[in-house]
C-alpha cells in the first residue's frame, strides 16, 4: 500500500513547477532530459488524470541543476522529515560581490512583497493560485541569497 498522501504528491508537484520556472520553464527541459514537454508537464499538473504522475528523479535532479537550487529535492527530503544543507566540503568559486547582486536579491524581495501586496489588496490571499506565485517568487529569493552567501565568505583575518 502507498504511504505517499494526495497533500504529499501536491507539494511534490508544487516544487516541480517551482524547479521548472527557476529554470526558465518547461519547455528548456526536453533538452536535458529523456521526455517530452507534455510528459514533464504532467509531473507538475494538479489534474486528476495526472495525479499519480510524479517527477523521476534523475528528471528531477536536472531541474534542480537548471533551476540552481535543490527546489524538488529538498521538498522530497522534508517528506522524510530531513533538511538539507549546504555541503561545505564542495569548494563553489566565491568571486567579489556587486552591484548587481544586490540588484537581483532587492528585486526578487520585491516580487515577493508585489504578490502579497496584490494579493491582500484583491482578496486572494491564500488560494492556490497565489500561494503557487509566492513560492515560486521565493525560491528565486532564496536562490539570490545563496547566491550571496557563497559570495561572502570570511577572511581568516576578521
Amino acid at each position: 500500500m502507498r504511504t505517499i498522501s494526495d497533500e504529499e504528491i501536491r507539494s511534490l508537484k508544487g516544487a516541480t513547477d517551482a524547479s521548472y520556472k527557476l529554470g526558465g520553464g518547461v519547455t528548456d527541459f526536453p533538452l536535458l532530459t529523456r521526455v517530452n514537454v507534455s510528459t514533464l508537464s504532467k509531473y507538475a499538473s494538479f489534474n486528476d488524470e495526472n495525479s499519480d504522475s510524479l517527477i523521476p528523479i534523475d528528471v528531477a535532479i536536472e531541474a534542480d541543476r537548471r533551476a540552481k537550487s535543490p527546489v524538488i529535492v529538498a521538498a522530497m527530503a522534508r517528506k522524510l522529515g530531513f533538511k538539507l544543507v549546504v555541503d561545505g566540503e564542495l569548494q563553489v568559486e566565491a568571486r567579489p560581490i556587486n552591484d548587481a547582486d544586490l540588484l537581483d536579491l532587492m528585486s526578487e524581495m520585491n516580487d515577493i512583497f508585489s504578490v502579497v501586496r496584490e494579493a491582500k489588496a484583491n482578496g486572494t490571499l491564500g488560494t492556490a493560485a497565489v500561494t503557487k506565485r509566492i513560492t515560486k517568487e521565493a525560491h528565486e529569493a532564496i536562490r539570490e541569497l545563496k547566491e550571496l552567501m557563497v559570495n561572502a565568505p570570511q577572511r581568516p583575518d576578521r
